[in-house]
């Protein structure tokens, strides 16, 4: 991992000053209500519902690392938990912090002594396990919308319908490149000719469609034996935190149905995919407040909401990361980890000089 420059830091403060005024100006406007009424609807919170929704989240990230230990053999629930809450600060505290977050999680695992093989297998899998997730709950979304709340406005059943049709078809395409020989094979081509212009520039490039095969290949393989486990760990967190949004509904006074609330918690999880601001602060809370206010929700109380479930869940995951990233740094190492990088140090140099015949035999 290099050092953050001065883009990095650039980014990080232009992302937070986003967040800041869009928490600041654009909520109490979306919601039709002001500062003081909100900040009175906080005042509502107790020590019961506090702890509540703190242990709500802890055990939605407890659930997570089942998801971690099924694409990566070996790996303990606690390993897996540090891994998880310090990728999930860095990519709160970053604008684009899954980036360094899969940096971080390498230099964990290497760490520990896993395989530059499994580690990257693992890192692909929990990513695509990732994004069909977030891709399916639009889609639940959708059909909670249209079916199961009558009173929802035109525009948002129109915008449901549409995230639910292009959700479908991109999990579908996923499936198929995973599991269909024929998909997959196009796809293949169709990145190695985006890749083949690269090869001239970089004579690595010219073995990517390979790589990519061999990388298809492993995932299936985990895939097929770990799927159960992943799923379990994704529907468990995000159950967790669909508790906790409820939570965090009622204890503001929001009194909505579950589908509708379901919804809006459907659709805020799919907004922190926006990379504008750190973890998609800022645009989350607006989007699901003006969601809870179209439903018929008071606007005091749905901001509230929107604001309370972005402490437990974007707030508190800073300190959270924090001890988790201690707990590693001062922890204990894998004891052969260490000869083990040296001696993948070697196979790169093997490789990168077989790579480098292949070039010169290819210009031959």
């Amino acid at each position: 991992m290099r050092r953050p420059g001065w883009k990095e830091l650039l980014q990080s403060v232009v992302g937070f000053a986003i967040a800041i005024v869009l928490v600041t100006y654009a909520l109490p406007a979306v919601t039709g209500t002001t500062w003081p009424q909100i900040g009175t609807q906080l005042r509502r919170v107790g020590t019961g519902p506090a702890v509540l929704m703190f242990v709500l989240l802890m055990v939605g990230l407890l659930c997570y690392t089942f998801t971690l230990i099924a694409s990566l053999p070996g790996l303990t629930n606690l390993r897996a938990l540090i891994v998880n809450a310090a990728g999930t600060m860095v990519s709160t505290i970053l604008p684009g912090g899954g980036a360094v977050g899969v940096a971080l999680t390498y230099m964990m695992y290497r760490s520990w002594g896993f395989s530059r093989r499994n580690i990257s297998t693992s890192i692909v899998v929990t990513s695509i396990w990732n994004i069909l997730s977030r891709l399916a709950l639009p889609v639940l979304a959708a059909v909670v919308i249209v079916w199961w709340t009558a009173d929802a406005p035109d525009a948002l059943v129109s915008v449901a319908v549409v995230a639910g049709v292009v959700g479908t078809v991109i999990i579908a395409l996923f499936v198929a490149v995973l599991f269909n020989d024929t998909v997959a094979g196009v796809a293949h081509r169709l990145v190695g000719s985006l890749t083949r212009p690269l090869a001239r520039r970089w004579p690595r490039a010219a073995h990517f469609e390979r790589l990519l095969a061999d990388q298809r290949a492993r995932t299936g393989i985990v895939v097929r034996t770990g799927w159960a486990g992943m799923t379990f760990g994704l529907v468990g967190m995000f159950a967790c935190f669909f508790v906790l949004y409820v939570v965090s509904a009622r204890t503001m006074g929001l009194d909505l149905a579950l589908p509708q609330l379901f919804a809006a918690y459907a659709i805020r999880q799919f907004l922190t995919t926006v990379a504008v601001t750190p973890g998609g602060l800022g645009v989350t809370e607006v989007g699901t407040a003006g969601v809870l206010v179209a439903f018929g929700g008071d606007p005091s109380a749905a901001a509230a909401t929107a604001l309370l479930y972005a402490i437990y869940t974007h707030l508190l995951q800073v300190p959270i990361g924090l001890t988790a990233w201690g707990a590693w740094w001062f922890g204990p190492r894998d004891r052969q980890a260490q000869g083990q990088i040296a001696y993948e140090l070697l196979d790169d140099v093997e490789e990168a000089e077989d790579d480098r015949s292949r070039v010169i035999d290819d210009d031959r």
